[in-house]
């Protein structure tokens, strides 16, 4: 690291501090800390859910995806643009229609406290697991480049995150999102133009011999549904995803709710969507770019104990072949996008920590005794010790990861035993209005997470049987949905 890349880099904590305290100032309770006063822009809203999504595992993962096979990835985003459609026009409603400060408030207005309890719960597993997934992918990255301690990475970035999350609640989030979402996105394009640049009368040839070689292949067809690269399983899988991750899963969700109203919020995520697919494309290209790039340099250059670990090629790259102040700029961009990502949860997992828990237990605690419930601004410091908190144990459950290969699909995996039995509850509640039953809910939603973990375990112990991870949040919803449906609603 030169003295140039340290400023740029010193200069984003700096920046970023800045941004994220001055927006977040003057909160005075928890509809400012969570919701922004339910007052902000939805283009704000829509690009804060790219920063969110566009993760560490993101921006080092993808291009190598590109580098080592092809587009294939992009399968992933016509069904997630399909998710976000449908989220549209039947979750956002009735989110608006019943003014929640989380999604999980939504069921229990709709079926009860147990079923909000219990898909608030899930949501701290699906959360925690993958927001530290994303923590660590970046903090290795950082900790090649730098040949830092990997510790050090985690906890020092993760302290700046958590630290204007928890001083500065939503509005600090959303506005450094922006910040960070500019830096990302510039880092990527530097990368692109370097390559042209540096391997300026071979650049054209490469780019034919990349598209000879199969490496901007798209679609993958297979009819075996074992397969998780094909173009249909994908697309019935994020399809499923998206609608969980976007449309129950506090994370994303808390992004549109801040908007003034229904219509508002629909654009934030209409945006997102549209503005979603030239996004990956950037991120495939710079895997495109690593492979010209490297076809140009003499054999070796890229040793094949890091060519073939997959989040080693892009930091391997930074290191070793960027100039001063570009490879600030990368590593910058690093840190941006899994800040991001931390912030994000812990304003959500916060949220719903005392939205759905902490004040329900205090107003019927002041039931009972007959007392006043406390202020906002009680619940307001609550708010404030619950991102701390969540913090702390995002970074412990990283550095329970560490170590683990394939991260990407690691990400993908984990959650995936959750988001099933809370999408199939929340898609029951909007589409019948006669069925459902509190206590039926959980048992359909636990059961549909423990089976999958036992399929899991099970699938890895025996090698006996196997359904692909991608089912998995399929199964799960259907199952939660079809066995809360034979219930009707117990009058209230």
């Amino acid at each position: 690291m030169t003295l140039l890349d340290s400023a740029i880099l010193g200069a984003y904590f700096v920046g970023i501090l800045f941004v994220g305290l001055w927006f977040g100032r003057k909160e005075r309770d928890t509809t400012d800390f969570f919701l922004g006063g339910r007052r902000q822009h939805w283009l704000l809203a829509g690009i804060s859910i790219i920063a969110t999504e566009v993760s560490a595992l993101t921006y080092i993962q993808v291009p190598a995806e590109a580098f080592h096979g092809n587009w294939s990835y992009l399968q992933m985003y016509f069904g997630s643009f399909v998710g976000r459609i449908l989220i549209l026009f039947l979750l956002l409603p009735a989110f608006y229609g019943g003014a929640v400060t989380t999604v999980y408030e939504y069921l229990g207005q709709r079926f009860g406290p147990c079923t909000r309890t219990t898909a608030a719960l899930m949501f701290f597993g699906s959360r925690i697991l993958g927001s530290s997934i994303r923590l660590l992918a970046g903090s290795m990255a950082v900790a090649i480049v730098f040949d830092w301690p990997l510790w050090i990475v985690i906890v020092g970035s993760a302290a700046i995150a958590i630290t204007y999350a928890a001083a500065g609640g939503i509005r600090a989030i959303l506005w450094t999102d922006v910040f960070q979402t500019g830096i990302f996105l510039g880092g990527a394009i530097a990368v692109i133009a370097f390559v042209f640049f540096t391997t300026s009368g071979q650049a054209t040839d490469s780019l034919a011999a990349a598209y000879d070689a199969g490496k901007f292949k798209i679609f993958l067809w297979d009819w075996n549904p074992n397969n998780d690269k094909v173009f249909w399983v994908l697309f019935i899988y994020t399809i499923i995803h998206n609608m969980a991750a976007l449309g129950c899963d506090q994370d994303l969700t808390q992004r549109m709710l801040t908007c003034r109203n229904l219509r508002e919020g629909q654009k934030s995520l209409l945006f997102n969507a549209i503005v979603g697919f030239p996004i990956v494309c950037l991120f495939l290209f710079v895997g495109i770019a690593l492979y010209i790039y490297y076809q140009a340099q003499p054999p070796g250059a890229l040793p094949e104990e890091i060519r073939n670990v997959k989040d080693r090629i892009f930091p391997f790259f930074m290191t070793h072949s960027l100039p001063s102040g570009l490879r600030g700029l990368l590593v910058t961009a690093v840190f941006a996008t899994s800040m991001s990502s931390l912030a994000s949860a812990v304003g959500a997992l916060s949220s719903c920590a005392v939205t759905d828990f902490y004040r329900p237990i205090r107003r019927w605690l002041a039931s009972r005794a007959s007392g006043v419930l406390p202020s906002e601004a009680h619940f307001l410091r609550a708010a404030k010790i619950a991102s701390l908190l969540f913090g702390v144990i995002l970074i412990l459950v990283a550095f329970a990861f560490a170590g683990r290969d394939k991260l990407l699909w690691e990400a993908f995996k984990w959650p995936a035993l959750f988001f099933g039995g809370m999408l199939g509850v929340f898609l029951l509640g909007v589409t019948t209005k006669t069925r459902g039953h509190d206590r039926i809910n959980v048992i359909a939603m636990v059961t549909s997470s423990i089976g999958l973990v036992v399929l899991k375990v099970w699938q890895e112990q025996t090698k006996t049987v196997y359904i692909a991870w991608p089912w998995w949040v399929v199964i799960g919803t259907a199952w939660t949905y079809l066995c809360s449906l034979t219930a009707r609603t117990r009058p209230s």
